[in-house]
């Protein structure tokens, strides 16, 4: 035991720097479907939430996901889905999740299930999942 003690105060004073193990970093994945067009969009945490910019799915409805948090860890997360109109978004769906874990292989809809939404005109139909992932820097 003595002799780890001086080798550990040699490296501290040789300056030597000791490897640390990676640690995985959260991204959330989400798959998309509208009127059969497939798509898929990966969202990382930020600290500014008013700084996400929201997604456009074939100009039928737009997405929003705000990641809170950092490079190890997810705090909450908000999904936000809006139907596009001639004139502004309308909100159909506001989710919160909070303090949700990061799988390391998660099915493609882990953390919310499989969603459905429909625009309140032309009855268009959106389809998602999204999975908080564990993944290696």
């Amino acid at each position: 035991m003595a002799c780890w003690r001086r080798v550990w105060a040699a490296l501290c004073v040789f300056g030597a720097v000791v490897p640390m193990a990676a640690q995985a970093v959260p991204l959330l994945k989400c798959h998309f479907e509208v009127n059969a067009a497939r798509s898929e969009h990966s969202f990382s945490p930020t600290h500014d939430p008013y700084a996400v910019r929201s997604v456009d799915l074939e100009n039928r409805f737009r997405f929003k996901a705000v990641v809170l948090g950092n490079d190890t860890q997810v705090d909450t997360i908000n999904l936000y889905v809006s139907y596009q109109t001639e004139r502004q978004p309308m909100v159909l769906q506001h989710v919160k999740f909070a303090a949700p874990v990061a799988l390391k292989q998660p099915s493609p809809d882990a953390l919310t299930g499989r969603v459905a939404l429909y625009s309140p005109f032309l009855g268009k139909e959106l389809l998602y999942g999204c999975a908080l992932h564990e993944v290696a820097p």
